[in-house]
């Protein structure tokens, strides 16, 4: 049995709409989904750079300061000295 398509009467005409205007919103709303996470993620990772400033500052203000150098009875500050052994440098004051 044939059958034949006639034209398409005004409730298929108005589903075909609803289903393009629906398949319109969810592209566009994939779109502006995929634009706020990209704008959370600016958010996200400039408040996380700003507390790792923050932080290292702090922690540049909590280690204590370096002593000067001690001398020896002259005064004049002790100097370290290095050697090459077999197995890699030796320091000796």
């Amino acid at each position: 049995m044939t059958e034949t398509f006639g034209q398409p009467d005004i409730g298929s005409r108005i589903v075909a709409a609803f289903q393009r205007f629906f398949g319109f919103l969810g592209k566009a709303g994939f779109g502006v989904f995929l634009v706020a996470a990209a704008i959370f993620t600016l958010f996200a990772a400039t408040f996380i750079g700003l507390m790792l400033a923050i932080a290292a500052v702090f922690l540049s203000f909590a280690r204590p300061r370096r002593r000067a150098a001690r001398g020896d009875e002259d005064g004049a500050p002790q100097t370290l000295e290095a050697r090459r052994t077999a197995d890699g440098w030796v320091i000796e004051l």
